[in-house]
């Protein structure tokens, strides 16, 4: 019963961290997310009033299947996503949008089936579908996204703005844009400003823009090697080619790479934010490099990732699900010795 009352706790305090967290981090549908974990605490304060010998047991369970597993999902679902797997991505999307059905997950869904039937192409068609029939805040996001897959900066810049907006993806796309458009001085004061309250993923996508669009070659490379090894070959190449020509606009080695990736890329939008870059490039209208001293300090100041971190953030994202699959029985059989054992030594004494 002790155990029992422990373990049904230790998930209440557990789902009020989480929800603590998910707000500070404003991740988007956090009101969602708050109410899960609310349902987990109350589920649990009944569990001890009602099934005290079960509590721990119908705890877990609430806290599997409103938190634990569909936040595992959207995370598998974002690296299959990354790692162009759009059937995997578009399954795991649906059992997360099962599992916690908001305007975000379901939104999340739609995008995913439309590229596992249709590939890339059916992108913006499922965008501006959302956009003609969604929910405001869906509207919002899809011309958000839209302006994105368009290319179009300046109308990225200003829908970036829209206070509706999850946190992390609007200044994501915010930064992006002034980077796009040379506003360096912006673009690392905005970084600055909204980095601890960034989420992990959009963070580390944040400084790559940064230090692509200040020509910092060497920590493109470390994010590239390490936290964002997973972005597939091209994107890879498309932004050392960025960050190198951004740095010199003389690199020939830079202008073949994106001339390259412009005729070859897999991915269309590689394919077209190179020719774009090429464009620049040949017209003339390569954008300045001119940082401030105060903001050439500020990005020298960036640390990506030490070199001691990178293969142990490779290791772990490498784990299979067979290995998390274990970790979660070994879970499960400690506290069935638990159980176990607070029964022997209730009838013993």
């Amino acid at each position: 019963m002790a155990i029992q009352s422990v373990v049904a706790v230790g998930f209440i305090l557990l789902s009020v961290c989480i929800a603590a967290g998910i707000t500070r981090y404003r991740v988007a549908g956090h009101v969602g997310w708050i109410i899960a974990a609310a349902l987990v605490a109350l589920g649990g304060v009944l569990a001890l009033w009602l099934a005290q010998d079960w509590a721990g047991w119908l705890t877990a369970t609430l806290f599997i299947l409103l938190i634990a597993s569909p936040l595992e999902f959207l995370v598998l679902a974002r690296r299959a996503a990354q790692s162009g797997q759009w059937k995997k991505a578009a399954h795991l999307q649906r059992w997360a949008a099962l599992l916690h059905p908001s305007p975000w997950t379901r939104f999340g869904a739609a995008l995913s089936r439309a590229l596992s039937a249709e590939g890339p192409s059916a992108y913006a068609a499922a965008l501006a579908r959302i956009e003609a029939t969604g929910a405001p805040k869906q509207k919002a996001l899809a011309r958000l996204m839209l302006a994105h897959e368009r290319r179009d900066w300046e109308r990225l810049l200003a829908l970036s703005h829209d206070q509706g907006l999850p946190f992390s993806d609007s200044k994501t796309h915010e930064i992006r844009a002034l980077g796009e458009l040379g506003c360096l001085d912006e673009m690392v004061q905005a970084y600055e400003k909204a980095a601890k309250w960034l989420l992990p993923p959009n963070r580390r996508e944040c400084m790559l823009f940064v230090f692509a669009f200040t020509g910092r070659v060497a920590p493109v490379q470390q994010l590239l090697d390490g936290p964002l090894f997973a972005i597939d070959d091209d994107s890879k190449t498309y932004w050392m080619a960025v960050a190198r020509h951004r740095g010199d606009h003389n690199d020939e080695a830079a202008r073949s790479m994106l001339r390259k990736l412009s005729e070859t890329g897999t991915p269309d939008r590689v394919r077209r934010s190179a020719a774009q870059q090429l464009r620049q490039a040949s017209q003339e209208t390569s954008l300045s490099l001119s940082l401030s001293e105060e903001s050439a300090r500020a990005v020298d100041a960036i640390s990506p990732v030490d070199r001691s971190r990178v293969e142990e953030l490779q290791q772990w994202a490498k784990r299979t699900r067979k290995a998390r699959l274990r970790a979660a029985l070994i879970f499960l059989l400690i506290i069935i010795i638990w159980v176990v054992l607070q029964n022997y030594y209730q009838r013993v004494f």
